[in-house]
């Protein structure tokens, strides 16, 4: 982790947080990560701002909430983030120590949990919905009568943690969410499989940025606006037959340089006069927990791949943006390839550890159907790969479905009050 984040914790324990609440039917949350894009001056939260603006438009109220150790709050932000950093920070501290002294069991923190009550009974709201809502919400919530939904933000897979049965089933139901909901069909099997049991909903309503991109609506003025914008941009960047994103993990300690193998950077650097080459930082590097990972990865690009690859324009964009204009993915272990196989690019993962057993169901489900393929992180296994997939870009996912279950979930979200019997709306 980033020192300056450890040093923003510490320094975070010393305040005392004054934030005026105002009342709303919905609570939205995310962390500086997830608030990646810049638009107009204000960090957009790709997966939360977008429900939150389609509930505004509809004069259903929000408010949002920065998770711990957010900068990206008030003016900053497209949302009006709050963020009670002092209380968070106090409690993250004595969770972590709570957590040494009871290793093996979870530390439910009852600060963080008095935290969400205060929030939750000053605002009002009746529904919750963001990444990954921690515990201590889920508890607060449900002791209100508060429905609280989790939004896919990466992969889900049987072995992760947040998600699969073995870690989540056997926790106390008042801790879990009211609902999962997840980009595709691989990803709704992971929690349905358990959480139906419990009387918790997986909904699959697709990746709501990506569906925005693909399918542009000519009244939605951000995606039209930075279709635009990118299409200028993209004008100045070498013709090549065809073209290739590289997607980058944070704190890649298995790659010697940080960011690409060598095999991959042969490759690139031998083939920059036939194909595009885009490199993509992953937003932890920007802003979050590795923003000291950027200005190591200029320097390296500069010494290595200057001349033949791009890594602003691919990382400036909404990825949606950038996989509407590329042919083929490429990547250590990044779960880009799941939105790259909803936009009908075939993904390269390298990454030897999703062959193991603690990792190898990861993106089974669009592994199974060949969307993504894993490879040998050699330079023949990667220039024959490229070879036998230049044309084999398809059409889009179908998103019929998901886009009826996210209509529904919105009329849900719109509608005033107890959220006690969902399923009238959500079935």
């Amino acid at each position: 982790m980033d020192y300056s984040v450890v040093r923003k914790v510490l320094i975070d324990c010393f305040k005392f947080d004054s934030i005026d609440y105002e009342r709303a039917e919905v609570l939205t949350l995310a962390y500086d990560t997830d608030r990646s894009f810049l638009y107009q001056g204000k960090y957009y939260s790709p997966l939360v701002d977008t429900p939150q603006d389609d509930l505004e438009t509809r004069g259903t109220h929000c408010v949002s909430v920065s998770r711990i150790i957010s900068t990206i709050k008030g003016g900053l932000s497209h949302g009006n983030a709050r963020a009670p950093e002092g209380r968070f920070a106090r409690a993250l501290i004595t969770k972590r120590l709570k957590g040494v002294l009871q290793r093996g069991r979870y530390p439910f923190s009852g600060m963080e949990e008095s935290i969400w009550a205060d929030i939750l009974d000053v605002t009002g709201a009746k529904k919750v919905i963001g990444m990954q809502p921690s515990r201590e919400l889920c508890a607060a919530a449900h002791k209100r009568g508060v429905w609280v939904a989790d939004v896919q933000h990466g992969v889900v897979a049987e072995q992760h943690p947040w998600y699969g049965e073995e870690f989540r089933a056997a926790e106390p139901r008042e801790q879990l969410p009211d609902a999962f909901l997840c980009w595709d069909r691989g990803s709704e099997r992971v929690t349905n499989v358990w959480a139906k049991a419990r009387g918790i909903d997986t909904i699959p309503i697709g990746n709501r940025w990506l569906a925005r991109f693909l399918r542009p609506d000519p009244h939605d003025q951000l995606a039209n606006d930075v279709l635009g914008k990118y299409a200028r941009d993209a004008a100045r960047l070498p013709n090549r037959r065809k073209t290739i994103l590289v997607s980058l993990s944070w704190g890649e300690y298995t790659i010697p340089n940080g960011f690409i193998i060598d095999a991959l950077e042969r490759v690139i650097r031998k083939t920059s006069g036939e194909y595009l080459w885009l490199i993509r930082l992953h937003p932890n590097q920007l802003k979050g927990f590795a923003t000291q990972e950027k200005a190591r990865f200029v320097r390296y690009f500069e010494s290595a791949l200057q001349g033949h690859a791009d890594w602003e324009v691919a990382t400036k964009y909404p990825l949606p943006v950038i996989l509407k204009h590329v042919d083929m993915h490429i990547s250590w272990s990044s779960s880009v390839c799941i939105e790259a196989a909803q936009s009908g690019v075939k993904s390269a993962l390298m990454d030897a550890r999703l062959k193991l057993p603690i990792y190898d169901r990861y993106y089974e489900y669009y592994r199974g159907i060949g969307m993504v393929q894993m490879i040998e992180p050699t330079e023949a296994d990667l220039d024959a790969w490229i070879a036998r997939n230049s044309i084999s870009r398809l059409p889009p996912e179908d998103y019929t479905e998901f886009d009826r279950a996210y209509s529904k979930l919105i009329e849900f979200l719109a509608t005033p009050g107890s959220a006690s019997n969902p399923q009238a709306i959500l079935s």
